[in-house]
């Protein structure tokens, strides 16, 4: 009796315990989970005023004048067209090679175009030369010599067509290099500026410098003419659909036409300069013209050319000051524009187009109610990318990670000290902040999965935000 006394006794003290123990968790659990309990990060805000729509990001040294300049099908190569040759520059490894011919004459620029498989560049030699160039190897091949101004491959990459004087439109077989057929051979027209449509159906070329002539490119036949400049028309240029037509000329306007109708849509009178050049973007969203005067050496004191990008959904679009741009092109992805240079300092200029318009798209329309305008920003998501550095002296090594500011937001990238030491060596241009915008407010955009990317080892580092750098008050003018 005794024993069982002495163990409900022991269980009762243990049960005290336990319920003692219990009561004592419970008390606590709050202030626990108030501690360890993750509080929801603030957003990395990103004025959209600091959003650089256009950004210079690489430039090719060298001394020369650039008249033609044109991307290969998959973005790799970059071609300048020169009086000495072409220029081809790898934007992968960074290695330049020269593709020279001779000639009678060095004062005609080169012309060319990349074969859709991306094993040919043909290109048209001072004025005066078609020759193809294997990229393989570099090596060349004469194919005929003759009056010729510029060639063109057909979309398929069974044609290409060159444009001449008084020998009109020649049409060629690629795959045996041989000449086909000769359109509107007559001897008062030139013929230069060659392009064919998308679809391959027609072949574009200026004739005379006067006008725009529309051909069939299986018979030669002129369908449409489009004439409107005075006194010369200088570029034209297809959109990607086919459906549109932009023509430029010395008298400081462009054209912009409908190609089934031949209708003149719209003109854009009033530009800087004379038209040198035009380039659609790959989605045909925005029309890229090179402005300035004919003819510009580096020893010029008055560099003045710049390029207008017109987005053709809202007709506006800036004018950026770009010194002696002669011509343009874009990548086939759109994100990079080359411009060629005649500075006698560099040869081309790449351009980050990737976040051209973008203030547009956060843009509430006055005719938008503020229900649709939210709901149309909740499905505008941009991809950001951006150029950083993170130097040894941002290293904190109590706390295992680079601390940076980033327009006013306080950013911490944990990363092991091994890790960091290779970091802080990078390159520029290596290390970048990426991530995607979304709409935060009227005045900031959010960055979210911010990531800073490694590009040398392929490697993505976590990016948390840990507070904001707050503005100094003013100080109040001292009393006198």
């Amino acid at each position: 009796m005794l024993n069982i006394l002495s163990f409900s006794r022991k269980l009762f003290a243990g049960r005290a315990i336990l319920s003692i123990l219990l009561l004592t968790n419970l008390l606590m659990l709050p202030l626990f989970s108030q501690t360890s309990l993750p509080e929801k990060p603030s957003p990395i805000l990103i004025p959209l005023k600091n959003i650089s729509t256009i950004k210079k990001i690489a430039a090719l040294p060298g001394k020369g004048r650039v008249e033609a300049i044109g991307f290969n099908r998959d973005g790799s190569l970059l071609a300048m067209g020169g009086p000495n040759g072409i220029v081809l520059w790898n934007l992968n490894s960074g290695k330049t090679a020269l593709l020279s011919f001779p000639t009678k004459f060095n004062s005609f620029p080169a012309e060319f175009d990349f074969s859709p498989d991306g094993k040919t560049l043909a290109s048209v030699m001072g004025h005066e030369a078609i020759v193809l160039w294997d990229l393989s190897n570099l090596s060349s091949r004469l194919l005929e010599k003759s009056t010729i101004f510029n060639i063109a491959f057909s979309p398929d990459g069974n044609f290409f067509a060159t444009g001449s004087n008084g020998q009109g439109v020649n049409l060629w077989d690629a795959t045996r290099n041989k000449k086909i057929a000769s359109f509107q051979k007559i001897k008062s027209a030139s013929y230069s500026g060659i392009k064919f449509s998308p679809d391959g159906k027609y072949i574009a070329a200026i004739r005379n410098s006067e006008s725009v002539v529309l051909l069939t490119s299986n018979n030669g036949a002129v369908i449409k003419t489009f004439s409107g400049h005075q006194p010369y028309l200088t570029s034209h240029a297809i959109s990607p659909d086919g459906k549109l037509l932009v023509t430029g000329g010395d008298d400081k306007k462009i054209i912009i036409w409908e190609i089934d109708s031949g209708n003149k849509l719209r003109e854009i009178t009033g530009l800087p300069d004379r038209v040198n050049y035009l380039a659609f973007s790959p989605n045909g969203k925005f029309l890229a013209g090179a402005l300035g005067p004919i003819s510009l050496p580096w020893e010029s004191l008055k560099p003045e050319t710049s390029v207008m990008l017109l987005d053709l959904s809202s007709m506006e679009g800036p004018v950026i000051n770009v010194p002696y741009c002669y011509a343009l092109a874009f990548s086939p992805d759109g994100k990079i524009m080359a411009t060629g240079s005649a500075s006698g300092q560099e040869l081309a200029i790449l351009w980050d187009m990737r976040f051209v318009g973008i203030r547009e798209k956060f843009k509430k329309d006055p005719f938008e109610t503020t229900q649709e305008y939210e709901s149309r920003m909740k499905s505008v998501e941009i991809d950001y990318s951006l150029s950083i550095d993170l130097p040894a002296e941002q290293y904190n090594a109590d706390k295992g990670g680079f601390e940076i500011t980033l327009m006013k937001n306080k950013l911490f990238v944990p990363v092991s000290r091994d890790i960091a030491k290779e970091l802080v060596e990078r390159q520029p241009g290596s290390l970048t902040l990426n991530g995607k915008l979304i709409y935060h407010d009227p005045e900031n955009l959010e960055l979210t999965e911010a990531v800073v990317k490694d590009a040398v080892q392929d490697q993505n580092y976590q990016v948390i935000k840990t507070g904001e750098v707050t503005e100094a008050p003013e100080k109040a003018p001292e009393k006198k």
